[in-house]
């Protein structure tokens, strides 16, 4: 180990003189992280009692965010800059320059960014005394913390500052939801023989069907809650095979089920951690029926009315759903992705024939059921 005074002047010089390339040399996947930070797109505002304090980002290209520091005078509302703020991406480098008024001449002060966690984004500048680091942590969409940490009057201080979003198209989400199902519209009876003996039979089962629809979200504060709004249309499919007498035929319905539902959920989401990408959800739901066919085997033949698929089935779907998201993005572009697992609690019974001869209610399909589960990936318009 050196010791000579020459020696450990170049060392100190020299970790001085790097540190802040050192620093930043621990991010990494840089341009992923550059995307995160678009959240900060906005208007954020913190009241104080010299008045309303706010910072406004916007997004000038895919490198580049610009941002201001502002105060709002309570007395007469004039708008006074605080601060000169940019985020830019250089390479597999983040720097957030400042430019505080009537500070370092009105030039740039840069911070290199060297940590992106769950703790937030801490952009350093050991060279600068005051602040030497600063940290923005965003409490789900609607909040935002500023700290900010440095040397003043001889002694380590830092500040704090607590933002809120003001409530723009960026504290909504409108998204595109794409899915697949596997349904099955009602339960499995059990038909006792008729008078004859024959044996009568009805057996359902699950088909893959597909989903297309749209959710509004609504952000609440702290970053925990969201109210999502869901309209779409699904198309469930679902095998059967069933024969059975009744007063006035001999009801045959061997193939599969082809139906097209309008649906709408109202689904409170729960995120378990503020930076966590995982939610549950649970909420009501409503389907419509809009139309119901059988590819197959249909008797009595469908020149009655009566005897249609289409009025087999009730024309309302009531139940609960429930399920799992998780925020997963594919690509380079931001588009805010969630990979959802849904499943769907029927609370009504849809049969409209099959317990039309059922007497025991032992033997006739049940109220509540398990219509199916869906698998879907959505994603924000907004950020298309």
């Amino acid at each position: 180990m050196i010791h000579t005074p020459r020696f450990r002047f170049l060392f100190f010089f020299l970790a001085s003189f790097l540190s802040p390339f050192f620093l930043s040399a621990q991010i990494e996947d840089a341009p992923a992280i550059f995307r995160e930070l678009r959240v900060l797109d906005g208007i954020w505002f913190m009241p104080t009692d010299r008045g309303d304090r706010l910072e406004i980002w916007r997004i000038a290209d895919d490198s580049t965010y610009l941002g201001r520091g502002l105060r709002i005078k309570p007395e007469n509302g004039d708008t006074v800059t605080l601060e000169t703020l940019r985020l830019e991406l250089r390479g597999d480098s983040i720097t957030y320059y400042a430019i505080a008024r009537g500070q370092n001449r009105n030039k740039p002060v840069p911070f290199r960014l060297t940590t992106a966690d769950y703790e937030g984004y801490l952009f350093e500048n050991p060279q600068h005394d005051d602040p030497k680091k600063i940290r923005y942590r965003l409490l789900g969409n609607r909040e935002m913390q500023v700290t900010t940490e440095g040397y003043r009057n001889g002694r380590t201080v830092s500040d704090e500052y607590v933002f809120e979003r003001e409530f723009t198209p960026g504290a909504a989400e409108f998204r595109l939801r794409i899915g697949i199902n596997a349904s099955s519209l009602i339960g499995t009876g059990q038909f006792p023989a008729d008078i004859s003996g024959a044996k009568q039979t009805l057996d359902f089962g699950y088909r893959p069907g597909w989903e297309l629809g749209s959710t509004a979200s609504f952000n609440g504060r702290g970053g925990f809650l969201r109210i999502n709004i869901d309209l779409g249309l699904a198309g469930r499919f679902s095998k059967v095979n069933s024969s059975f007498f009744g007063d006035t035929a001999t009801y045959v319905r061997n193939g599969t089920y082809n139906t097209t539902w309008l649906g709408v959920a109202v689904l409170p989401e729960l995120r378990l951690r503020k930076e966590g990408k995982l939610s549950i959800m649970a909420g009501p739901y409503l389907g419509l029926l809009l139309g119901s066919r059988l590819k197959g085997t249909l008797l009595p033949d469908d020149e009655n009315k009566i005897f249609k698929a289409n009025n087999d089935f009730k024309k309302a779907d009531i139940g609960l759903a429930f399920g799992l998201q998780y925020r997963l993005n594919f690509g380079k572009k931001d588009i805010g992705g969630i990979l959802g697992l849904r499943g769907n609690l029927g609370l009504k019974d849809l049969d409209n024939l099959y317990s039309r001869e059922c007497d025991n209610p032992a033997f006739c399909n049940g109220q509540i059921k398990w219509r199916g589960a869906s698998l879907y990936y959505s994603f924000n318009l907004l950020k298309l």
